[in-house]
């Protein structure tokens, strides 16, 4: 399986086949949930195509969208790797395809693969990141910038497309925004020439133009034009 993603392409080659050859393949259509919050993570899920937002919900609260995943992804390695159980639920934001791998059997095979161990880790320190540039996001960038740089991360390439399957509404709620405000945003950014809005396809002639738009105020003074 060529796209199962950095985790598995870490791999010796004789554990990635005895992991896939114990794997499950998952097809799911868009808001197909993936597992509950609170459910024992005895799988670890690595997201192949498709998006998939994950949530966490306080008793007699709303779910809240806390993250969206992107193809290549793996989702609840530490929980998975730790015995916890999932701190989120996971559902699809578009037609999605899904590979699951025994818990038990991923942490017997990490023991002896140091590639895949060291993937392991990475997974979770990017996604520990993440989580710190998402409070500092939702702290002290404005919409502008929290849309900018979340577009620019979408950018396989310095000059290209940003595919935007999940509906806006779910951007939104990673952005702590409302749908209004993004849509706004999105415009405000098109009419300024930073993108070209095309359905679910975002264009972006200057990648580096949009993220020196996300820079804090003070960094834009700090550099030379």
């Amino acid at each position: 399986m060529r796209d199962a993603g950095p985790l598995l392409a870490a791999a010796a080659d004789g554990t990635r086949e005895r992991l896939l050859a114990q794997s499950r393949p998952l097809v799911l259509p868009r808001g197909a949930a993936v597992f509950a919050q609170d459910a024992p993570a005895d799988h670890l899920h690595v997201l192949l195509e498709g998006s998939v937002g994950l949530s966490t919900m306080e008793d007699g609260g709303a779910a809240t969208l806390v993250e969206i995943l992107d193809p290549g992804d793996a989702f609840v390695v530490g929980a998975a790797m730790l015995r916890l159980p999932c701190p989120v639920s996971a559902a699809t934001l578009a037609p999605s395809r899904i590979v699951m791998i025994p818990a038990e059997l991923v942490r017997a095979e990490a023991v002896a693969d140091a590639g895949l161990m060291q993937a392991a880790l990475e997974q979770m320190a990017r996604q520990w990141r993440l989580l710190v540039d998402q409070v500092v996001d939702l702290k002290t960038r404005d919409a502008t910038q929290r849309v900018a740089r979340f577009l620019a991360r979408r950018l396989p390439s310095p000059q290209g497309a940003a595919e935007l399957p999940e509906p806006r509404a779910a951007i939104a709620a990673r952005l702590g925004m409302t749908p209004e405000s993004l849509s706004r945003t999105l415009h405000g950014l098109e009419a300024a020439g930073l993108l070209r809005l095309d359905g679910r396809r975002v264009d972006v002639p200057d990648r580096a133009a949009l993220l020196r738009l996300a820079l804090p105020r003070s960094d834009h003074r700090a550099r030379p034009a």
